[in-house]
């Protein structure tokens, strides 16, 4: 779907709603989205229904957990009841873990050595349950889907991919890896966390069986809340993971039997963290208002900018150039200097991020400028 990047007036406007960004140079919403204006006055009116109703906020704050994964939904083209929300990503990861059945020949998980380290880290629990983890090599900036596809076979039991490499922004095909675990029966878990909020997610067009992300980054709904989709036929064959006494379909009944919530929520677990929940709302607010598609064009025209602007000054990118298979960041590398530039250009205003063996990771988004780019990319040869 083709859209037009946001105005030079528009980005004016979505700027004050940003304050982060009229204090410097903000370019690390891959990282840490800037907070919305809107963030305080929210916190405040959760502090409020604390302050005056007590226990009974209870009242309140179920119907907006409900209504942010409502949100969630809206963002991830999810039908109605298939999110839940959590505290992070790495706990509902272990949630989905938990109901995979090792035996009857299936004991693989499939995942790449490029993936987020917290799936790597939960796979030594899993090995002990009796799964086989599958590694697929990669050169460090992409994943080969046919590579990836051809690591999954009739023993696997759960696919875990990114739809975004955290360190090279690449762009996975998530959709074909989807359709390969599919064929053999297997589960797929997606990992959106530095998809969603920049560039558009459907999770029934990807196929997945289950879609995990969170707040801090695009959404700029800061830390606290993870989501996860789960494909709605799975969530009567397949039991809720490490469950809790909010996703109980009657949890103020404190009955000791189970009794599972309406859709996805009964993967709620135990008391979710209230605050984090209303500031997160006010990011995935401003997202569904500018929309992911406009997000995208956005973005696009900014990190070409930086790709360019870096090429011609002889900076290597560690980002495919291509703008299909490049998401909202650019990862730069200067040899043996690039931790020290990174540094400099924080003491300078243009905040970016150093990650050890990828480089500078600069992301920009709808509400910065072409300005601020070229700033960046002029900064970093001195």
């Amino acid at each position: 779907m083709s859209a037009q990047p946001l105005t030079a007036e528009e980005v004016t406007v979505w700027r004050r709603r940003f304050p982060t960004v009229e204090r410097c140079t903000y370019l690390i919403n891959n990282s840490l989205g800037a907070m919305p204006a809107t963030v305080p006055t929210a916190l405040g009116e959760f502090a409020r229904l604390w302050e005056t109703k007590g226990v009974e906020a209870w009242g309140d704050w179920l119907p907006e957990v409900r209504a942010v994964c409502g949100l969630l939904e809206g963002l991830m083209g999810a039908p109605t009841g298939s999110v839940t929300v959590h505290q992070n990503v790495a706990t509902l990861t272990a949630m989905v873990l938990s109901t995979v059945d090792y035996g009857s020949g299936r004991d693989g998980i499939v995942l790449a050595d490029a993936d987020w380290p917290s799936h790597h880290y939960l796979i030594p629990v899993e090995e002990r349950r009796g799964a086989r983890p599958v590694v697929v090599p990669t050169d460090g900036v992409a994943i080969d889907a046919e590579a990836f596809c051809d690591a999954i076979d009739e023993r696997t039991a759960l696919v875990i991919v990114s739809h975004v490499l955290f360190r090279s922004s690449a762009v996975v095909d998530v959709a074909r890896i989807a359709a390969a675990a599919r064929r053999v029966g297997a589960l797929c878990l997606v990992d959106g966390y530095h998809a969603m909020g920049h560039m558009p997610v459907d999770v029934t067009r990807i196929g997945c069986d289950f879609y995990v992300g969170g707040s801090v980054k695009w959404l700029c709904g800061g830390p606290g809340v993870g989501y996860l989709y789960v494909r709605p036929d799975l969530l009567e064959s397949l039991p809720a993971g490490d469950v809790g006494w909010l996703g109980h379909a009657r949890p103020f009944a404190f009955t000791p039997e189970w009794e599972p919530a309406d859709g996805a929520l009964r993967w709620l677990g135990g008391t979710p963290g209230m605050p984090s929940l209303y500031s997160a709302r006010e990011g995935y607010k401003a997202i569904t208002e500018v929309t992911p598609v406009r997000v995208r064009a956005t973005s696009l025209a900014l990190t070409a900018r930086i790709v360019e602007g870096a090429l011609e000054r002889g900076v290597d990118v560690r980002t495919p150039t291509d703008a299909e298979a490049r998401a909202g960041s650019v990862t730069l590398y200067l040899g043996d200097e690039t931790e020290t530039v990174s540094r400099r250009l924080i003491d300078e205003g243009i905040i970016v991020d150093f990650r050890p063996g990828s480089g500078i990771r600069v992301g920009p988004h709808f509400f910065n400028t072409v300005q601020e780019c070229d700033r960046l990319v002029q900064a970093l040869r001195r």
